[in-house]
């Protein structure tokens, strides 16, 4: 391995920890926070200080599997220590009300989607403003150890100027996981594909229009829909586009998922083990290529979840601190991607331009 092919496989998988801990409260106690806020924090050693759930048995059980010493009765009490970090991780249909009743002047983390809609996203991002809210989303996909050197190979320009990003998913998710998805008008893109929407914007900025169709499957039809297929509009250099099935339940042989990118000098291909078996999930990969060096296949440090919430928070943190100049994932940044997802709800439900089919 020579010199350039060891530098980039050095590049960093992940974001800088804080000089000092604040104290992190929880607010919502579901599946996430068991799976994966707690268990970053954990191994991070960040100081959970205390729980809180309208669910108080719930929270109770998951103070005890985590010990943490507080779970409150209420969200008045859960507020009392307003320079805490806040981390709400709450479906999208309470976020607003519960936003509403936030303290003023603290600092915040949001589970996405912003709200149910963007003019819901909107409106939180005015309160926060408002109450002087130093609010961030938690995007963690962009704090992934598999993204982090992709991004580092973008800044020195060992791809050249992007013109291709893809992201393929087809995998088995258990929806059954997450019973609220049931009461959802939209599914897919706001709970899941957001995800990719917002590392797309990271990348290659916002979009200037797009195609977007979302739809159901019949073994999963409570659910208003589980696929989606989107082209985004960055001109006529660049060819972005999604592929998302969540329902091949045909085993593991042809399931796959991954991001692939190329630029005119160089390509990188992220494998989301994540998804492959969730939430167990399987090895992330990534390879990044370059004019000067062949694949290289970085050896990588962990996993989508949960160590991508721990660079969420240690941005947060360090942001808290005065060590970061700014949030990655801020309510101001995050606001355009819940634009796009918005967009892709609306395109869904035009259906296209109509074919005008010769008689």
């Amino acid at each position: 391995m020579n010199d350039q092919e060891l530098k980039i496989k050095n590049f960093s998988q992940t974001w800088p920890k804080p000089s000092k801990n604040n104290p992190i409260v929880i607010i919502g106690t579901g599946g996430i926070v068991k799976d994966a806020h707690l268990p970053a924090y954990k191994k991070a050693e960040f100081e959970v200080i205390g729980l809180y759930d309208v669910d108080k048995k719930k929270a109770v059980e998951l103070a005890k599997d985590f010990n943490i010493k507080k779970v409150y009765d209420s969200l008045d009490e859960s507020f009392e220590n307003s320079n805490c970090i806040f981390d709400l991780a709450l479906p999208p249909a309470i976020l607003l009300e519960v936003v509403e009743k936030l303290p003023e002047n603290i600092f915040a983390i949001f589970q996405k989607p912003l709200g149910r809609s963007l003019e819901e996203g909107n409106k939180i991002r005015k309160i926060c403003h408002q109450k002087n809210i130093k609010a961030c989303m938690n995007f963690q996909l962009r704090f992934s150890p598999i993204m982090l050197p992709v991004y580092e190979a973008i800044r020195q320009n060992l791809l050249g100027d992007l013109v291709e990003l893809e992201v393929h998913v087809n995998v088995h998710t258990p929806w059954e996981l997450w019973p609220f998805l049931k009461t959802l008008d939209r599914v897919e893109v706001p709970l899941h594909s957001i995800h990719y929407i917002d590392w797309i914007r990271s990348v290659l900025g916002n979009p200037k229009s797009l195609y977007c169709q979302s739809v159901k499957h019949p073994k999963v039809s409570e659910l208003a829909d589980c696929r989606t297929s989107a082209i985004f509009n960055y001109g006529d250099q660049i060819r972005c586009c999604m592929t998302i099935n969540h329902c091949h339940s045909f085993g593991r042989k042809n399931q796959d998922a991954y991001i692939r990118l190329e630029g005119t000098k160089g390509a990188a291909k992220m494998t989301l083990g994540l998804l492959l078996d969730y939430p167990n999930g399987e090895p992330e990969e990534l390879e990044i290529k370059t004019e000067n060096t062949d694949w290289i296949k970085f050896d990588i440090n962990g996993k989508w979840f949960p160590d991508a919430f721990i660079g969420v928070m240690s941005n947060m943190q360090r942001f808290k601190n005065g060590e970061d100049n700014k949030l990655i994932t801020s309510i101001d940044d995050s606001i355009d991607t819940m634009a796009v997802v918005d967009s892709c709800g609306i395109s869904s439900e035009s259906g296209g331009l109509k074919v005008d089919y010769a008689e």
